[in-house]
Order: C-alpha cells, then structure tokens, then sequence
C-alpha cells in the first residue's frame, strides 16, 4: 500500500535570498578586504546592477529588507475578529560590510517582526541534496556574496559552514524612489509584495494608516535572479515531520525506483507512472525527474530519489531557472522580486495597526 506524501515545503521562501541575488566565485580574487586607492577604483568600475544592488546592500546604507507575510484570523464571542497569535508580519534583513568589489563578503541575516503584536519565525530552513548526502541550511545562515561579471552571486551555506547548498546570480537591481503617501505607491509595490496584505481590512478597519507617508529615502529594488546549477530539495514525505538531515522517506522498505511506481502523490494529486519521467543522476543520487513541470510560480519538477535505502521525495529547479514570484491576487507569475531599503521598511512599520 502506497504511503501518503506529508507535505512539500514551499520554493523560495528564504527571503534574505530574496534580498540580495538568493542562496564561490569572486570576481576579484581573495577574500581579503582593501582599501584606499585600489578599493575606490575597483568600486568605481561597479556595472549598474552592482552599484544599485550596494545602495541597498551595504550595512553602511541599512541593508535589504524583504517582507513576508501570513495572517490568520479569530472570530470573537463579541462577533468581531482578531489577528492569529500565529500570524507573521516580518521582514528578512540581509546586508555585507563592504563592497565585494574589494573580495568576498559574508553576508548578515536576521529575521524581523514589524508588527508589535506579532513574532518573527525563529528561522526558515530547507534541505538539500549535494553530491549524494542530505544538508540542511536557511535564514538565518551563512552566505558569501561576490560579483562575478557584471552580476551579484550569492553562495548560501548549509548548517556546517562550509558546503554551498544554493547558488544564485542577480541579473538586474532596479531601483525605485518613494514618497508622499504609502496607500498612493506604485501598484507592483501591492501586487508583488508582501505589503499587499495591508489593504486587507479587519473589522471594517485597514490594517495601516492610510494618511502614513514614506520616510525621507525611501526606496525599493527589483530583482532579477537565476539558478545556477541543478537544486535538488527534499522534505518530509511522510509523518512525521523531521528537522534533521534525515527526512522521512516515502517508503522505507522499497529501495528502487523502478519498484515505486505507479505512485500516488497526495500532495500532486496525481499517479505517476515511471514513463512519465526520467531516471537520471542528480545530485549525486539515482533520481526519477517529471517530465512536466509543477504548478509553482518558479519551474521546477517533482522528483523520487533512492537514498538510505529508501525512496525519498523533493523537487528540482534547473540550472538557469529565473526564479519567480506569483502575484498576491494571483496572475502570471513574474521575474522581479521587490526587496526594500531601511527607510521604506521603517516606513511600514511605523503605519501598521497590529
């Protein structure tokens, strides 16, 4: 009897991934920092992507602030309703000491409430598979910023400080001003952000000062990132839910893929057959890969691995991938993250009600 799929864990929620290109190469050689002439002429040679990705990134100027939200909601006795004490309403901080132009850069990451009411998550953590072993890794973590050719890479590290677990290059910072009335900004701002949830009411009221304006500076930055090299995530296939490097396989007593199907997917809703994909190796595991993609905002394909014995479940995002978001009211899912600077992030906390 087929075992039921557990859960699958959402693509792309690291936000402080988000923040700066995502999850180790330098462009200039060394990891060492420098100074004086030699460090104001290799940032003088910055690309635009790079110069506008500092404006944010640097420490020195507040570093990048990517807002996540999830609200659940409580009916009264007095027939009104309340925000969830589980609800999350916080921003994934990241930000480097010094230009990458002068060697690599350990990136900083914290993640914050900005809701008085409301906790942070005391992390957001993923496992992947590298090279035929389990790691695990997320935010608050480790992670190397560098340039290579005009873009930003960012190498994210699993929890032994050392293994890179996610490569992502950003392509393109575009940077946005703002001013005068929050409720009056850009409407990709609302439809492509997490700031979007505020024009949600409860009990009739907004959930932030429609009159708030945004502080002096205020900005926000478009990103564009790709996948470099084939990721391979796992979870939990089944109860119960693990932490560890060791999820729980969706059958512990089958150990080859071929005797794994037809395999119903709760989670897919939907019976593979073994011709609807391909066995190939991945990551340093036998792997069966669909042929056709999940239904996510970013491409990326449901994948069965033989492992420990056992058959385990994940998901692949290919080599090149641009990642992508879906609108909050749905929609055609598009490549800019939006990710904003220290004064738009103070801006919304100082105009929220919960």
């Amino acid at each position: 009897m087929q075992m039921k799929e557990y859960k699958r864990q959402m693509v792309n929620r690291h936000a402080a991934l988000f923040a700066a290109s995502a999850f180790l190469l330098s462009a200039c050689g060394g990891g060492g920092s420098s100074s004086g002439s030699g460090s104001a002429a290799a940032t003088a040679n910055l690309s635009d992507a790079q110069k506008n990705y500092e404006s944010f990134a640097l420490a020195s100027n507040g570093g990048l602030h990517f807002l996540e939200s999830s609200f659940t909601f409580t009916t009264l006795s007095t027939n009104t309703v309340s925000i969830g004490t589980d609800s999350r309403f916080f921003s994934e901080d990241s930000s480097i000491p010094q230009s990458p132009a002068n060697g690599t850069q350990t990136l900083t990451e914290t993640l914050t409430s900005l809701s008085s009411t409301l906790k942070a998550p005391a992390s957001v953590q993923d496992r992947f598979v590298i090279n035929g072993a389990i790691y695990g890794g997320g935010i608050p973590g480790q992670a190397q910023v560098s340039y290579t050719g005009p873009n930003v890479q960012i190498d994210y590290l699993a929890t032994d400080g050392k293994t890179v677990v996610r490569t992502v290059l950003g392509t393109s910072y575009s940077v946005v001003q703002l001013s005068g009335l929050i409720s009056a900004s850009p409407s990709e701002l609302f439809t492509n952000s997490a700031i979007g949830a505020l024009t949600n009411t409860l009990n009739g009221q907004p959930l932030y000062n429609k009159q708030a304006n945004w502080e002096s500076g205020s900005a926000y930055v478009k990103v564009v990132r790709h996948v470099v090299g084939d990721e391979l995530f796992t979870y939990d296939c089944t109860a119960p839910a693990t932490t560890s490097n060791n999820p729980t396989p969706c059958s512990a007593t089958i150990s080859t893929l071929e005797s794994l199907f037809p395999y119903a997917s709760t989670t897919d809703n939907k019976t593979y057959q073994l011709t609807d994909g391909q066995i190939v190796t991945l990551a340093g595991v036998r792997a069966w890969v669909s042929n056709t993609p999940l239904n996510g905002p970013t491409t990326d394909y449901r994948v069965y691995f033989q492992y420990n014995g056992g058959i385990y479940a994940g998901y692949v995002i290919k080599d090149g991938t641009t990642l992508q978001i879906a609108p909050l009211g749905g929609g055609t899912p598009q490549d800019n993250y939006y990710v904003l600077n220290n004064a738009a992030v103070q801006s919304i906390k100082s105009a929220i009600n919960f």
